[in-house]
């Protein structure tokens, strides 16, 4: 585990995805800054309007001198102020979990109680975790190519009758009956695999999905990616797989591969789409890499 220490930044720059959470981020966002404020801390609070916003916000931050960054809203938001401040060890990350999935945050530990996640900004120490890098972008969660990105994909792009981790088993569900496997050729430290596949997802987190643990071994922090391969699957065995994700039960089915990796390639015919954190990255080939120790955060 990297090293912790007590934070002791005094000026942060709170940036909020307003429509995180149905809302509840501003909500939460006004509570952390009247805590930190009356706490004697100093800062400014911003609202994303568009995509991109959280990233230029935090550069524009950056630029002006902050060194600590508060992403309020889920995954998206993260990965957005993530791709600002990573590979800056002086610069630290808070968390004020409010999206669909906050998984970055459960790696962490760090609590979706409002009351309790400002109090990790109060009390908590930094610490260095792992980031995926893919040609300049950053992610600090899972990428995921085949099946699960075309789930993320129809889930942030089409939407859903269902918020949180019910968007996406809905989405996957629904997603199943018309998704084709893709043939893929994988390099990384385990060798390589060429075939079909259901889907491959590369993670320094364990989930995705709000919970979802597709690859249930991943340490945020060991300067490795774990990837699981799911070769295809009949569509019933694809429903009870994804009944037992929620606690890693998948791993022992024979259609299952986990490796460890610092560095995996991806070609596919034709190319397809890549999602890191949820959020649409590029089209295959690709090659991910792991930063180790690329981000500076608050935790617990």
């Amino acid at each position: 585990m990297s090293a912790r220490t007590k934070h002791s930044y005094r000026d942060f720059t709170l940036i909020t995805n307003p429509i995180s959470g149905k809302g509840k981020a501003t909500v939460v966002a006004e509570q952390a800054f009247q805590r930190l404020t009356a706490e004697g801390y100093t800062g400014q609070a911003e609202l994303t309007t568009q995509s991109g916003d959280a990233k230029r916000i935090a550069r524009e931050a950056i630029e002006n001198g902050s060194l600590w960054i508060i992403a309020c809203g889920g995954d998206g938001t993260i990965h957005e102020v993530v791709n600002a401040i990573a590979e800056k060890p002086d610069i630290v990350l808070g968390v004020l979990p409010c999206g669909k999935g906050n998984d970055f945050a459960e790696a962490l530990r760090i609590p979706t109680k409002p009351v309790e996640a400002i109090e990790v900004l109060l009390e908590g120490a930094t610490r260095q975790v792992d980031l995926g890098k893919i040609g300049d972008h950053y992610f600090d969660t899972i990428v995921t190519c085949g099946y699960d990105a075309e789930v993320s994909r129809r889930v942030t792009e089409e939407g859903t009758p269902f918020s949180g981790t019910a968007a996406y088993v809905w989405t996957a569900i629904t997603t199943l009956f018309s998704y084709r496997s893709p043939a893929v050729r994988l390099e990384g430290d385990f060798g390589s695999y060429e075939g079909e596949i259901l889907l491959t997802a590369t993670g320094i987190t364990s989930s995705y999905g709000g919970g979802m643990k597709i690859v249930p071994g991943a340490i945020i922090d060991d300067g490795l990616f774990d990837v699981c391969i799911i070769e295809p699957v009949p569509h019933r065995t694809v429903l009870r797989l994804l009944l037992t994700l929620f606690w890693g039960g998948h791993a022992g089915h024979r259609a299952v591969q986990m490796h460890r990796t610092k560095t995996l390639t991806i070609e596919t015919d034709p190319p397809i789409l890549l999602y890191a954190d949820g959020e649409r990255v590029c089209y295959t080939p690709a090659t991910v890499e792991i930063v180790k120790r690329g981000l500076t955060v608050i935790a617990p």
